[in-house]
């Protein structure tokens, strides 16, 4: 699917001043903790007999592509907003202690998105490789902990000056 984009014109953009700043003078990062209670969602998984870890994956999807601030990017030295962006999510291999990160195209229908990462990770369950397909550029990140109750996590990339994806991590 050719995913589609809109040049922000930052000469005209109404954050241009903070985004400036934020980008050259002051680069940081934050990270934001929130506790969410999923019971309802635990009842829906159990009702209908689904698998938790992609329903939380599409419902994160789903949250992330209603703002355009989570869809932003740097492509060449443009800033863009993806029409929608994608989620690279992690698997565990056990036996490995390793992880791959796969991804599956967001949809809003749940059943059309259950459908789709079912036939990903049925295609790469055999691989160990980080990437067993070529990521998205249009993408955000998810990666789960479910072993370990947690209140706060950091994740430091070392530059990321020109990278704007968002990234979820869930724990227990």
């Amino acid at each position: 699917m050719d995913t589609k984009y809109q040049i922000i014109d930052t000469a005209k953009w109404k954050r241009r001043e903070h985004f400036e700043i934020y980008r050259g003078d002051v680069k940081c990062g934050f990270s934001l903790t929130v506790k969410l209670d999923i019971s309802a969602v635990v009842q829906f998984v159990k009702m209908r007999d689904y698998k938790f870890y992609p329903v939380i994956i599409y419902l994160l999807s789903r949250a992330v592509n209603q703002h355009d601030e989570f869809k932003m990017a740097m492509r060449g030295s443009e800033l863009i907003c993806w029409d929608r962006v994608d989620p690279i999510y992690t698997i565990l291999h056990k036996e490995a202690e390793t992880f791959s990160a796969l991804s599956v195209g967001y949809q809003e229908h749940l059943a059309s998105f259950l459908q789709d990462y079912k036939h990903v990770l049925e295609k790469c369950s055999d691989s160990k490789l980080f990437f067993p397909e070529k990521p998205p550029e249009n993408h955000f990140n998810i990666s789960a902990l479910p072993w370990i109750h947690f209140d706060s996590f950091n994740l430091n990339v070392a530059d990321f000056s020109n990278y704007f994806s968002p990234t979820f991590t869930i724990g227990k």
